[in-house]
């Protein structure tokens, strides 16, 4: 079995394909599913955001899937081989269609790679094929990409990327694209109401086996206690980020239950060393990491349920290296390199950190608990919230200052994704800098040898703990609820499908 088998928003401030009725959660073969936060877009190939990416993979399909366990399965790809050095030959399900009734063709995935690829296109994704040089069509059911040089990693597959309809994109542009979707998925959009509800009905054309849910909700509760009511009262079968103190009273709930995965995603804090300020400092940026308590803020606010880290990915990640520790409490050591800095005793210093609300567990907490440790230090320390779609844009637009909190969930177990998204010159969503760094991360996104590459990545992560582009926090063990008529498990990549769930 494969697995699957897995805005021009209108005045009135909804996207509506067909007339909508709210269904409650115990409606026969529905599932009202919670995030914390509405997809910023529809639209497959332009955001880099899971939340966004759980709705949006109902829809569409990729070349191929992560399953639970982190391998890649077969999607609309059935098999897929290096031809020669630079190219990488994909075969392709065949009587596949989008819901409209356009075929799925070679074409499709050519249009959706070049798409991304397109600099006017601004696609937060691009790091995904950026290894690409140019993608050929021979045969309907056949693909070659085409690399800049040998990868290790098989290109437009390592992270999922969702394949479009080229015809009927070509036919109405972005920004109905981003409004109407079109895939070959397992289900339809049936209506979108913005920050209020996304419903999803069963596609009666999918070319697999029917999903086992038949129509699908996706409801956005930024507060987490409004969540667990949302859950408790059954408006909702499932939710995401649950706090810690709420997870002992749903795991012995009487209609309610818990699970959990260590997480792929890491938060973090990035300073934005493309604006001027303090932050451009790498003694300062020192200072703050050994400043901040990483262990307190995951025990007081996260109940435990984290994993400090010292480098931008987890441990079970290619390029991780165990040697490099965490940046330890150190009060001597902060007041130290404040002092060489020009801040003795945190005189003068004024900083803005921005965090999202509702984005991930406890996001605005963790905020406030660094900003808290950094003020005993004579820090003024400033803490500014926005919600999601908002903070996206100006995190997309590189506008926060001086501080940010944003987590990155890399699905590839791989750094090679973490550190061109994040922490190169040209990453859709880095603010940092460093001409050495570039180029260790492009040595080692085409090294074939896994141990050179390994040795490359070691130099790399040393550079970044030494630069200190972030304060380091930690990797989450992400918590959910259901409803107990609800069976589903939790996954690392935070993927919420619903053909892995059933109804009891």
């Amino acid at each position: 079995m494969t697995v699957r088998s897995w805005f021009t928003v209108l005045t009135a401030g909804a996207v509506l394909l067909c007339p909508a009725s709210a269904r409650a959660a115990a409606a026969p073969n529905t599932v009202v599913i919670t995030q914390g936060v509405d997809a910023d877009t529809l639209d497959p190939i332009k955001t880099s955001v899971t939340p966004s990416a759980n709705i949006q993979g109902h829809i569409f399909e990729p070349l191929a899937w992560r399953t639970a366990s982190g391998s890649l399965a077969p999607g609309l790809a059935l098999s897929w081989k290096r031809v020669s050095p630079l190219v990488w030959e994909f075969h392709l399900r065949h009587n596949v269609t989008f819901s409209n009734g356009d075929p799925f063709t070679s074409a499709d995935v050519k249009f959706t790679i070049e798409k991304i690829l397109d600099p006017a296109y601004k696609s937060q994704q691009i790091s995904r094929v950026d290894t690409i040089a140019h993608v050929d069509a021979p045969a309907p059911d056949v693909v070659r990409i085409t690399t800049k040089r040998p990868v290790p990693l098989a290109p437009a597959i390592t992270r999922i990327v969702f394949i479009a309809d080229g015809k009927y994109w070509q036919a109405h542009g972005d920004a109905y694209m981003a409004e109407h979707p079109i895939g070959t998925g397992p289900y339809v959009l049936a209506a979108w109401r913005k920050d209020d509800e996304i419903d999803l009905d069963a596609n009666p054309h999918y070319w697999g086996a029917a999903p086992p849910i038949a129509h699908v909700i996706f409801r956005p509760i930024p507060d987490a206690a409004s969540r667990v009511a949302a859950l408790k009262t059954g408006e909702s079968d499932l939710i995401t980020n649950v706090p810690f103190q709420y997870a002992l009273g749903l795991t012995g709930g009487q209609t309610t239950r818990m699970t959990s995965a260590r997480s792929v995603r890491v938060l973090y804090i990035a300073f934005n060393t493309e604006k001027p300020g303090p932050q451009n400092n790498k003694l300062l940026r020192q200072a703050l990491n050994y400043a901040i308590d990483v262990p307190a803020i995951i025990k007081a606010v996260l109940g435990g349920r984290g994993y400090e880290l010292g480098e931008p990915v987890p441990p079970n990640f290619f390029g991780y290296d165990p040697t490099l520790k965490p940046y330890t409490h150190d009060d001597a050591k902060a007041r130290a390199l404040l002092a060489k800095a020009g801040y003795p005793d945190g005189k003068g210093l004024e900083l803005t950190l921005n965090t999202p609300q509702g984005r991930y567990n406890a996001d605005k907490e963790v905020a406030l608990a660094v900003a808290g440790q950094l003020q005993k230090y004579g820090i003024a320390v400033t803490v500014r919230s926005a919600e999601w779609v908002t903070y996206l844009r100006q995190a997309g637009q590189k506008q926060l200052v001086n501080m940010y909190e944003l987590g990155w969930g890399n699905n590839t177990y791989d750094a090679g994704d973490t550190i061109t998204s994040l922490l190169t010159t040209e990453g859709g969503v880095s603010t940092y800098s460093n001409p050495e760094l570039d180029k260790l991360n492009d040595e080692a996104r085409y090294e074939l040898d896994p141990q050179k590459r390994a040795a490359i990545y070691r130099q790399a992560m040393e550079l970044i703990h030494e630069e200190a582009p972030w304060l380091f926090l930690f990797e989450f063990e992400d918590l959910y609820a259901t409803t107990k008529r609800l069976q589903w498990n939790a996954r690392p990549d935070e993927a919420i499908y619903a053909w892995e769930m059933h109804l009891k």
